[in-house]
């Protein structure tokens, strides 16, 4: 299994993948291996089924199934040259746990909840943009476009991802921050280094912080603002390859868990575009 762990590694960074996901890749196969052992390499369908099921019953989070998922997609169609073992659809489906996305009242509160200005912004950007921690953590000062109203998501080094939206609900705190930052740094939330962003840490422990405040009595993560920012725009009719685009989601399967969160899911909730700039 080592040698098979050090091939998938190689074939990792020959496609470009970045560090941190080649690891996560890597922590998933290295679970998998020691739950089949030496039949990893020819799981069944009912194999994987019952591997996801339990991975539910430990209340992991929907991302960290979709990524188990992209792990094992990558190891048999990259890795081994096999055919995918996963429906297109994916397969942890059925079941699949609410507590994964907050209300949109519970949101209300735990940003209402959340005193520092610094963290109360980034957590409206974790839902209002759809960004993952690490991504608002890092976001560059140049990336937030007022004019556009879009946010240029980056990489930790800086390079271009992905842009996404800039909620309008969300600029007057946006400004009331940027008064009270003396900081010179590139950095919208600066570390202790000019060079340096804010760790991903520190938000999920302001995070931590503001749900107890709050009253949300769940074993919540950070994750779960993404997750309803995904679940609330199909809500609200928002298509679907739009929002994979928003999101940074490489591949359709992986939208599937939030298709099936949406409730009264519907193009009759869309707004109409007159609403946007007319008023009774």
């Amino acid at each position: 299994m080592a040698d098979l762990l050090q091939e998938m590694r190689n074939v990792l960074i020959e496609a470009g993948r970045s560090v941190r996901t080649a690891n996560s890749y890597l922590s998933h196969i290295r679970r998998l291996t020691r739950t089949f052992g030496d039949s990893v390499t020819g799981l069944t369908h009912a194999q994987l089924e019952s591997y996801f099921n339990a991975l539910l019953e430990e209340r992991k989070s929907l991302s960290y199934i979709n990524q188990a998922q992209s792990a094992i997609r990558f190891l048999y169609t990259e890795v081994l040259k096999k055919a995918d073992p996963l429906p297109e659809s994916g397969l942890p489906s059925r079941g699949l746990p609410l507590h994964g996305v907050f209300t949109r009242e519970e949101i209300s509160s735990i940003i209402g909840n959340t005193e520092d200005i610094r963290y109360r912004l980034a957590l409206m950007l974790v839902y209002s943009s759809g960004l993952r921690v690490g991504e608002a953590a890092c976001l560059l000062l140049a990336g937030i476009d007022r004019k556009a109203m879009v946010i240029h998501v980056n990489s930790r080094g800086g390079s271009h991802v992905r842009d996404t939206i800039l909620a309008r609900s969300a600029e007057s705190t946006l400004d009331q921050y940027l008064r009270t930052r003396s900081a010179e740094s590139p950095f919208l939330f600066p570390g202790r280094g000019r060079k340096s962003c804010i760790s991903a840490r520190t938000i999920q422990r302001a995070f931590s912080e503001s749900l107890a405040a709050a009253g949300v009595d769940r074993h919540a993560t950070l994750g779960w603002l993404r997750h309803s920012f995904a679940v609330h725009l199909l809500e609200d009719g928002v298509d679907r390859k739009l929002l994979q685009r928003l999101l940074g989601v490489s591949t359709p399967s992986m939208m599937t868990p939030y298709v099936k969160l949406a409730v009264g899911r519907g193009p009759l909730r869309i707004m109409s575009p007159m609403d946007r700039f007319m008023t009774r």
